[in-house]
């Protein structure tokens, strides 16, 4: 049976952040990472995840605890203080695990409607903002080997994560696996991530009251 290998064509792809993926553990050279603490091949693969801590950083004049409360902002940027509000209630959240929990179980009805439409170039768009605030984070990303396939393990997340199946191929979206990919091949070469900014600033997204121009 042929399955799915990605490459690095793959991985740099914005366009395939939403399909779905069956990676050998046997004939791909996996990152793994499932939670914070993980590592991986010497590395400490679990700090690339957005629910690992301490990587802060600044952006629209306030500080950010990790890409995660910004992702999440992007669920609630309608124009209008109320989005402003829960945008707040969630910047401060102490952990990015906290901050989707806490915002899910209160705001869940509130979130856009056409969130799913423009997801991935935001969650693109947040990381790479890490990348470039954090040099603790964009040196980590680029310490990876670049035949590296980096995979977030998570069971029941198709879209964001993969988790291996009865005969141990991982099968999955994977996509936050491919932005960090995207990430780590533009901080290499000096690039920018191909992010449809033209869709980011088509659907208006506000973050802390102001619209945000990409």
């Amino acid at each position: 049976m042929n399955y799915i290998a990605s490459n690095q064509s793959t991985s740099h792809s914005v366009a395939n952040l939403s399909h779905q993926e069956a990676l050998d553990p046997q004939s791909l050279n996996l990152l793994t990472y499932s939670g914070p603490k993980d590592t991986c091949q010497g590395i400490a693969s679990g700090r690339l995840g957005n629910m690992a801590g301490g990587f802060h950083f600044n952006l629209f004049g306030v500080k950010w605890y990790g890409t995660e409360h910004l992702y999440l902002c992007g669920e609630w940027s309608q124009e209008g203080e109320r989005s402003e509000e829960i945008q707040q209630y969630i910047r401060k959240m102490p952990s990015g695990v906290y901050a989707k929990r806490c915002s899910k179980a209160k705001y869940k009805s509130e979130i856009r409607a056409d969130f799913t439409d423009f997801r991935y170039d935001w969650m693109l768009w947040c990381v790479w903002q890490k990348c470039l605030l954090n040099s603790d984070f964009a040196s980590l990303l680029r310490s990876i080997p670049e035949d590296s396939v980096i995979v977030e393990v998570v069971k029941n997340d198709p879209v964001w994560a993969a988790y291996p199946d009865a005969e141990g191929i991982i099968r999955g979206g994977n996509a936050m696996g491919k932005i960090l990919s995207i990430c780590r091949h533009c901080l290499i070469t000096a690039t920018e991530p191909s992010i449809n900014r033209q869709l980011l600033n088509e659907v208006g997204i506000y973050i802390l009251g102001n619209r945000i121009e990409f």
